[in-house]
């Protein structure tokens, strides 16, 4: 009836009468369970107890007992107890499994979880537990290959659907994410959690109003759910709505969103108005808990605006940690990318090159490639770039990598045949055509700063195309790559380390310079320290070499940010900021910690023409 104390006495009392009656040790054991008085339950289920039951009952309560209370080596005994004498029994595999996790067993863990899933019924929850311990492993390819199979058995499972649309988005499987995240919200209307995961998708994809629009369902449907809230917040920061931050804190209060959150809030709203010590203040507030890798970013940001290095650095190395954590394979990720530019770089010389077969010439204009490495400044110079009625800017968006996936990779390219080159160059133009309108004399700017590194490619589609190269002192840039938080995919997985961000600055620009060397390459470059110091005289030889006539509306690039509506990349709040400074020459202050990869960097600094 619900009356757990009442309960608790009427079986404490037959407990007293029949001590040693198994049925009533049980359900006086789990009465305690329900009551949270695990003590008194665990030596109600003592091991003398446990060993007199033959139908082993006790045993497994003594098991969940010890799991609950965080004693997983005496829960792992209790439960191997249990299968010696029944081998069958899934559930205690799952629990097995589950304890190994906890206690940082992964390769048991995960095999008792497998075994958990051959002999059981085929119930969700397995599969769902195993996949977490795969992603726990670092094997997140099993992981998802388990929810695939989950997803087929149990279609209309709300939580198996939404779990795998989670892991298929940490996979940067974005459209087949928000597919999965779609049904799961079909499946559970009422389910705010899987609605704000939704909104995060929709994020992901920049389709910000239905972004939007999934986080205020799902405060319609839990009025104080903190996360919703949070995830309003972090969206009016992408779409540099701040004045908007007040009434969204007024309504959290409102609704007595907790502390912790409104904190967090509080301090996004401090950065964007330049209240560095209120906002420090304010974060300090946050338990690491909550949105560990922003809070930590937060932080550094406060205390690099303070003057404050050291305390900044250690506040950016804490949130590369947290999101080490939250990626378990983002260092083998980031070293397979670093791997796969060593691989091209051993396939692009003279004599490969010299053997490509011939291709038709493009019938039409080729498009503009805006590259850099990472944090050059890419985003300021295409929003001056957009300020041209012209351009039409196609920002990081995936056309390369969907030719690459059609047979245009590196090791294909000199085998590619006239015609398939020209069907790869359609197959762009097409997906291009999707996402601007081109009418004539436009010019279309790509704008993906590693394309730096698919020279090959382009060079093959567009003999003719142009590359405009966004450079600034690389110990600046390394430096910001570090201190900024990205979405981990292969590339940015590099960005967690100062040495493995520094070895992908030198594959990187390596592999640009062997490919210039190499291929007749049409290059303008743009110093980010000048852009910042004088707009005009740096933009005006990049129009020369563009063919656009000037125009001094260019220069007025916070105009033209805020009409270009929603900024993809990290830059998405400088770039409507007046030109500043402060970001040129910002690793002297960390030159301590840059020391290690100085040895890395210093090369490039002098071929550059920058200073140490």
């Amino acid at each position: 009836m619900g009356d757990l104390p009442a309960g608790v006495k009427h079986l404490r009392a037959a407990h007293a009468l029949e001590p040693d009656d198994i049925t009533t040790i049980a359900n006086f054991a789990k009465a305690l369970m329900a009551v949270g008085a695990l003590a008194e339950a665990e030596r109600l289920c003592s091991a003398k107890a446990a060993s007199r039951d033959r139908s082993m009952r006790i045993e497994r309560l003594r098991g969940y007992i010890l799991q609950a209370r965080g004693d997983w080596p005496g829960a792992i005994s209790s439960y191997g107890r249990v299968l010696a004498a029944a081998p069958a029994d899934f559930e205690i595999w799952n629990n097995l499994g589950n304890a190994h996790m906890a206690a940082g067993n992964p390769a048991e863990g995960i095999a008792a979880l497998e075994r958990a899933r051959d002999v059981g019924p085929g119930i969700p929850s397995i599969g769902l537990n195993l996949a977490a311990a795969l992603t726990e492993a670092g094997r997140e390819d099993e992981a998802l290959a388990v929810l695939e199979s989950c997803a087929r058995r149990f279609p209309d499972h709300a939580e198996t659907i939404a779990r795998y649309g989670l892991l298929l988005a940490r996979a940067a499987k974005d459209e087949d994410a928000l597919r999965m995240l779609q049904r799961a919200v079909e499946l559970a209307p009422d389910d705010a959690d899987i609605r704000v995961a939704l909104g995060e998708q929709y994020v992901v994809a920049s389709v910000l109003d239905r972004a939007e629009a999934a986080f205020r369902d799902a405060l319609s449907i839990v009025p104080d759910h903190a996360e919703a809230h949070v995830q309003i917040a972090l969206l009016l920061d992408h779409t540099n709505r701040i004045d908007e931050y007040d009434a969204l804190i007024d309504a959290a209060a409102e609704k007595r969103v907790g502390e912790d959150h409104m904190n967090f809030i509080r301090a996004l709203a401090h950065r964007r108005h330049e209240r560095f010590a209120e906002g420090l203040a304010a974060i300090g507030n946050v338990p690491d808990t909550v949105h560990p890798v922003r809070r930590a970013q937060l932080i550094g940001q406060f205390h690099d605006r303070l003057g404050d290095p050291v305390a900044a650095f250690a506040a950016f190395e804490a949130m590369n940690r947290a999101a080490a954590r939250e990626d378990g394979a983002a260092g083998r990720r980031g070293a397979e990318f670093r791997a796969s530019l060593r691989e091209a770089r051993n396939i692009v010389t003279p004599a490969w090159y010299a053997a490509w077969r011939p291709a038709p010439s493009p019938a039409t204009p080729p498009p503009i490639f805006l590259v850099g490495f990472p944090r050059s400044g890419t985003t300021l110079l295409d929003t001056m770039l957009m300020g041209h009625p012209r351009v039409k800017l196609l920002e990081e968006q995936p056309l390369l990598r969907q030719v690459e996936r059609s047979g245009g990779t590196v090791q294909r390219l000199a085998d590619l045949t006239g015609e398939e080159v020209a069907d790869l160059r359609a197959q762009y133009f097409t997906a291009a055509g999707r996402l601007v309108d081109v009418a004539d004399g436009d010019m279309i700017v790509d704008k993906f700063p590693l394309h730096l590194n698919k020279v090959p490619l382009i060079h093959r589609l567009f003999p003719d195309a142009r590359f405009i190269l966004a450079l600034r002192h690389p110990c600046d840039v390394v430096l910001s790559c570090f201190i900024t938080s990205f979405r981990l995919n292969n590339a940015m997985a590099n960005f967690l380390d100062l040495q493995d961000a520094a070895a992908l600055y030198d594959l990187a620009l390596g592999y640009w310079h062997q490919c210039l060397e190499i291929m007749p390459v049409r290059c303008h470059a743009v110093r980010y320290e000048n852009l910042i110091v004088d707009a005009e005289a740096e933009l005006r030889p990049v129009f020369d070499f563009l063919g656009l006539d000037w125009r001094p509306e260019i220069l007025d690039h916070r105009r033209t940010a805020a009409a270009r509506g929603t900024i993809k990349t990290a830059s998405y709040a400088q770039v409507t900021e007046q030109l500043y400074g402060r970001a040129s020459g910002r690793w002297r202050r960390y030159a301590s910690w840059l020391e290690p990869v100085l040895p890395i960097l210093a090369p490039w600094v002098q071929r550059l023409g920058y200073e140490l």
